[in-house]
């Protein structure tokens, strides 16, 4: 065959549509003559059928006015029936009238006429005949007038159900049309649809099958080649793109045997040498590696020590503090006890006792945290949380830390902050952190917790928490430590205040364990804004991605109708 494999699938591609398009030019053929049908019985039949049961009425109606007429005595009832029955008289000319537009054949045509001409002489003998042989009659008796009548009632019965006959003839007719045309359409679109079914997989078998085997062939081949086999040919067996490929093929391998030979013999010549090189190399490689990895092991050894020992000494430090103020407030208590009675005693040295262990338990609870998050353990115990509430227990745990530098603490929110589903305590120890460290770096400012619900957020609401001081603020260029942990933004600066630079790092992870993130804005000796963006709804299970926090973020302004305290 030499016809190409993209012609071959045309040619089938051809066949079906052909096949298609018979079907929905016939189909649109036979929808087209019963549409043509139905038409004919909605606006010829069925408004025939009407008029002429409306005739009939007439007819019964106009009957029985005569018989109104017979037996009425009284002048005045004999004249009302009269007119009623003129009435009627016009009533029939416009049925007549409508009726007519509606004939479609010649055999109806003439069978309405004979009705026309029926009802003419009825009419005709009413006038001439029966009113005035009932108006002279004077015997009382009606049965020999309205006898007469009865042969042309007959004639027009019989002149109306030849009508209505014709009537329902052409509705059976318009019928066996739709029937006939419905059943056509049906018999031809199954025979098209399996036809089309039958020729494309008769086509398609046959098609793939040919395709099938002579790509085979040259897998085969290929294998073959692919495994050293370069004696080996594919039989050329058509013109199409399959037997250009199958000449191709057999081109490459003979230019593949030609190159074998020669790299052969080429291999022959570098064989020796190539032996002696690949020593010298890999002796080389082992030397390099056993020094890259000594370089890489001291490094490594070197940042752990220093880490460790930057660590050591600033938790030395930290865990020192607090207790040593335990320690002296203890002391100074027992020393007064003895001079000055229980109710002289001030309740100030407890609370900076209390505040101190506090500060103690935050800071060890803050290291076991950030171990969890660093191992991948850490649980979260989600259930509804009042927000409102637990704004108030984050503010009660740093109030004592906040007056010691005489801050002013203020808590902004709004009242139908509302409830959402979270971690309450892993929550309470991000805002406790942000407050920790905003108290800590303002001295005689003000600290503000704002807290809001943004229902604008996609593809979830959230509740945003916002921490912001008038403190020593931090320089553009060290906001990229700032979440790092074990790390302090700037050693100069910042070792005369409390922390171990592991608060910031572990509320980073808390946030992003809870399903959102903090993000921070600052400015040298102006103050340190940071958000918390938490989701209603917490996540089940910890996340694992991050995001970068340092961004500058739109900060709201807080809505009537918000609570302030301090």
């Amino acid at each position: 065959m030499r016809s190409s494999i993209r012609f071959k699938l045309l040619m089938a591609f051809a066949l079906d549509l052909f096949l298609i398009v018979s079907l929905g030019w016939f189909a649109a053929q036979q929808m087209a003559r019963m549409n043509e049908r139905a038409s004919f019985v909605e606006q010829q039949t069925i408004p025939s059928l009407d008029r002429v049961a409306r005739i009939t009425t007439v007819i019964n109606s106009y009957r029985v006015r005569q018989l109104e007429y017979l037996i009425y005595s009284n002048p005045a009832d004999k004249e009302r029936s009269k007119q009623k029955m003129g009435e009627l008289e016009q009533a029939m000319a416009g049925y007549f009238a409508d009726y007519q537009p509606l004939i479609n054949t010649a055999s109806e045509d003439t069978r309405f006429r004979t009705v026309a001409s029926a009802w003419a002489a009825l009419v005709a003998t009413n006038y001439q005949r029966f009113i005035p042989a009932v108006a002279l009659a004077n015997t009382g008796s009606v049965q020999p007038f309205y006898s007469r009548m009865n042969p042309l009632y007959d004639q027009l019965e019989l002149a109306m159900v030849q009508l209505s006959e014709e009537n329902q003839s052409q509705a059976t007719d318009a019928l066996d049309d739709v029937r006939s045309a419905y059943g056509g359409a049906r018999s031809f679109i199954l025979a098209d649809t399996i036809a089309t079914i039958l020729i494309s997989g008769a086509l398609g078998l046959i098609l793939s099958g040919r395709i099938a085997r002579r790509i085979s062939r040259l897998t085969s081949a290929t294998a073959r080649v692919a495994a050293g086999e370069l004696d080996r040919t594919v039989e050329v067996m058509s013109r199409d793109e399959l037997g250009l490929l199958a000449q191709s093929f057999n081109q490459m391998v003979d230019s593949l045997r030609e190159q074998r030979g020669a790299l052969e013999q080429r291999n022959t010549e570098l064989h020796t040498s190539l032996s002696r090189q690949e020593q010298l190399t890999a002796d080389l490689l082992l030397r390099q590696q056993a020094e890259e990895a000594a370089h890489r092991a001291q490094a490594a050894a070197e940042a752990a020590n220093q880490a460790k020992s930057m660590f050591l000494a600033t938790m030395s430090h930290e865990l020192r503090t607090p207790l040593n103020a335990i320690l002296g407030y203890a002391q100074l208590m027992r020393m007064r006890r003895g001079a000055v009675s229980s109710e002289d005693l001030e309740l100030d040295p407890l609370e900076r006792i209390l505040a101190a262990g506090r500060h103690l338990t935050a800071l060890i609870t803050n290291v076991l945290d950030f171990s969890k998050i660093e191992q991948g353990k850490i649980e979260l115990t989600i259930s509804a949380v009042a927000v409102a509430g637990l704004l108030r227990e984050a503010v009660d745990v740093v109030a004592p830390l906040v007056q010691r530098h005489a801050n002013e603490l203020r808590v902004i929110y709004p009242p139908d902050l509302g409830v959402m589903q979270t971690d309450a305590g892993k929550l309470r120890q991000i805002l406790i952190n942000l407050l920790g460290n905003a108290a800590k770096f303002t001295d005689h400012g003000v600290i503000t917790l704002h807290a809001w619900r943004d229902e604008a957020t996609q593809p979830v609401a959230a509740i945003c928490f916002e921490v912001s001081d008038t403190g020593i603020g931090i320089a553009p260029e060290h906001l990229g430590r700032l979440f790092q942990p074990f790390s302090q933004v700037d050693d100069s600066v910042t070792r005369r205040y409390e922390g171990t630079g592991l608060g910031l790092a572990l509320s980073r992870q808390l946030s992003q364990t809870l399903g959102g993130d903090i993000s921070v804005v600052s400015e040298r000796n102006r103050g340190t804004t940071f958000t918390v963006r938490l989701p209603v709804a917490a996540p089940a299970r910890p996340p694992t991605h991050s995001h970068n926090p340092v961004e500058t973020l739109a900060r709201p302004r807080a809505d009537l109708g918000e609570k302030v305290f301090a």
